[in-house]
């Protein structure tokens, strides 16, 4: 049965104390940035570091949550409610400072993001996410920008912005959050599993955490399209009805289940932000789901249990990991403001980012890389500022990244055969190549109950090697600890695969102790996500994530680990993503002005000239010996370039030339082979 009204539904909302997202530091000097910085500059903490604005926004929270849910909003949780219970929480996503000067005046822009969530107080899931931004600029004399008065007035809009966003969001909560309760019940059982009167296509999906009016709590391991089969998690009796709330369109129901793990910036971007965009481009049409988390979830459950009478307990962080991962990487925004008349100027602005979708065993099966450009000519002391433009143009080029992910992979489900079992080693038909070594997998045995054919998830395997046609893969752990069931001849395995996956002992990794060498008087941040790419979406061969990371970038171990110890994930999971041992590969890019190739005018605005590019990959063993390169050479001739912003100009003119370049050198390396 499906409930739409929020009575019916009988949930819970509790709205946790505090901003969050002000945890991690702020960025002192608003102009000045690095990797993976903040995204809030302290102008802005210190202004709500203050106990009568942040009371002023918990009160405003709390009567917008009444007024829209009334005696649904709760000043407690325990463990009768938890199942039941959802978190409201404020998270300040960036807070931002721009100057633009104007002759004797300045205009300072102090845009603001926050975000409502509503999250799952066991699971971390998030089942609602909103957010909003606010930029209300301020004018001052450009004498006065370092004043107190300016100060005072920077810290006063900050402030009032901060009450503007809280009471708008909390009262838009009401119209656009879209729930439902999905109940089901247990109509047998098989060993210690439960065997579910519903499936995919009402609504109920793997890693789905059911629960009963008693407290009771199941997850689902396994979904057909008219049954489920789930294990208990906490059980006090033998309750029959189980219930679900859902904010998914059924059409999200029976699709894989994607990560976001690791967005990598360098400018003091938000990576929720960046990470919303992202997911808002990809939608309801691709062929899998997203899968929103609170990356805070374990700070909040530390501040529920301090605020509650709910001690953290065994059921909390238990969700399983999901069959795939994405991470993106958002390259700095070239910008740059020229003269071109007496009273314009034009803008320019360029963004590169970069995606890949990741397997469990740390093979890439999908790379995607977006552009944007804005040329925009304005009158002196009019248009936007630069800074803002650069939002612009990095979300044009994160929408574009989001539709390719939306259109390019497509996943078809796979049924193997299991030929036999020996001790804790099994032996798979796969004659389509569609198992990867380091792919973790299910084992499912085929049996009766409730009067039909149902399939029952035993145990979770690692892939260990490829003889042709036949893989062996090691059981892991059995899907439900109540029940170690020996696998036999004639089970399967069943998995989402978007292509055939090739030799392993073909792979390709970037060498995880050698990061990309460049050399040369222009810098250049793109190359490395440029051949990178080039490799994994290019190449015949696998190519794996699991080796070096680019400037600033966790290795990918690290960030599904971190995931595990914030976002409600089962702790302390092996993580083991296979590496490629055989050869791997080291980025080498040497780039310079062609000597004597620069003719320029007069003042040097209007200059041609000559880049040369040595650009490929060296090839190293297992024993870090040198095996090998590939590489190409190629010259560019530039016209145009404005000699004060020739950096940026070069470096917009290699982004356009070398994926081509790279393309090249990919087929000749596999070709080579």
């Amino acid at each position: 049965m499906f409930v739409s009204a929020w009575a019916n539904a009988n949930i819970q909302i509790y709205p946790l104390k505090g901003i969050f997202g002000l945890e991690q530091g702020c960025r002192t000097d608003p102009s000045n940035y690095e990797e993976n910085g903040s995204s809030i500059v302290c102008d802005f903490s210190q202004a709500i570091d203050n106990e009568i604005i942040r009371k002023q926004a918990e009160t405003l929270f709390l009567q917008g949550l009444k007024q829209g849910f009334g005696d649904q909003v709760v000043d407690n949780i325990s463990q009768k409610t938890k199942n039941r219970t959802y978190i409201a929480s404020l998270e300040v996503l960036r807070a931002s400072e721009y100057v633009v000067k104007k002759d004797s005046t300045t205009e300072i822009f102090l845009p603001v993001t926050l975000s409502l969530k509503l999250t799952n107080v066991l699971s971390g899931e998030v089942i609602y996410s909103d957010s909003a931004t606010l930029s209300q600029p301020i004018q001052v004399l450009t004498t006065d920008i370092d004043s107190p008065a300016t100060k005072a007035a920077i810290k006063q809009k900050f402030q009032s912005t901060l009450l503007t966003l809280t009471n708008q969001l909390t009262k838009q909560l009401k119209s656009k959050f879209k729930v439902s309760e999905i109940e089901t019940q247990v109509i047998d059982r098989w060993k210690s599993y439960l065997v579910l009167d519903k499936g995919f296509k009402q609504g109920i999906t793997v890693q789905d955490e059911l629960s009963s009016i008693d407290g009771d709590l199941i997850r689902v391991v396994h979904a057909d399209s008219d049954y489920a089969v789930a294990i208990p998690i906490l059980m006090q009796g033998r309750t029959k009805r189980f219930s679900k709330l859902s904010t998914n369109t059924r059409q999200a129901m029976n699709k894989p289940k994607v990560l976001v793990v690791d967005v990598l910036t360098y400018q003091g971007e938000s990576e929720d932000l960046i990470e919303q965009i992202f997911s808002d481009a990809v939608g309801e049409q691709a062929s899998f789901t997203l899968t929103p988390v609170n990356r805070r979830y374990s700070a909040m459950a530390q501040s529920i249990s301090e605020q509650t009478a709910l001690a953290q307990s065994e059921d909390i962080n238990q969700r399983e990991l999901p069959e795939f991962f994405i991470r993106i990487n958002v390259i700095p925004v070239i910008d740059y403001q020229q003269q071109i008349g007496k009273i314009t100027q034009q803008q320019v602005l360029h963004s590169e980012v970069f995606a890949e979708m990741i397997d469990r065993s740390g093979r890439v099966i999908y790379s995607a890389h977006a552009t944007d450009d804005i040329k925009e000519v304005i009158s002196e002391g009019m248009g936007f500022s630069l800074e803002a433009r650069k939002e612009v143009v990095l979300k044009n080029a994160l929408l574009k990244l989001g539709q390719q992910f939306q259109k390019g992979i497509q996943f078809t489900r796979s049924d193997l055969k299991v030929l036999s079992s020996s001790g804790h080693n099994i032996t798979i038909d796969d004659a389509g190549e569609r198992l990867s070594t380091g792919m973790k997998v299910h084992v499912y045995h085929s049996d009766k109950a409730a009067g039909r054919n149902i399939l029952i998830p035993t145990w979770e395997a690692t892939v260990l090697e490829r003889q042709g046609a036949r893989v062996t893969a090691q059981l892991d752990f059995p899907v439900n600890s109540s029940d170690r069931l020996p696998v036999r001849s004639g089970d399967r395995i069943l998995l989402d695969s978007s292509a055939p996956v090739g030799d392993s002992k073909q792979s390709r990794v970037l060498c995880p102790s050698l990061h990309t060498e460049q050399v040369g008087e222009i810098p250049f941040d793109g190359f490395g996500p440029l051949i990178y790419h080039a490799f994994a979406s290019q190449s015949k061969r696998p190519f794996y994530a699991t080796g070096s990371g680019f400037k600033g970038q966790a290795l990918l171990k690290d960030s599904v680990i971190a995931m595990t110890e914030n976002a409600g994930f089962k702790k302390n999971m092996k993580v083991n993503f296979f590496v490629p041992k055989d050869e791997c590969l080291q980025p080498v890019l040497k780039v310079e002005v062609k000597q004597d190739s620069i003719t320029c005018n007069a003042d040097k605005s209007n200059c041609d000239a000559t880049l040369v590019m040595a650009s490929g990959a060296r090839i190293f063993n297992q024993k870090s010996e040198k095996i090998g390169a590939y590489g190409l050479q190629q010259e560019i001739e530039l016209e145009g370039i404005d000699h004060q912003y020739r950096n940026e100009m070069y470096n917009i003119q290699m982004f356009e030339a070398l994926p081509k370049i790279l393309n090249q050198i990919v087929q000749t390396a596999d070709s080579s082979q």
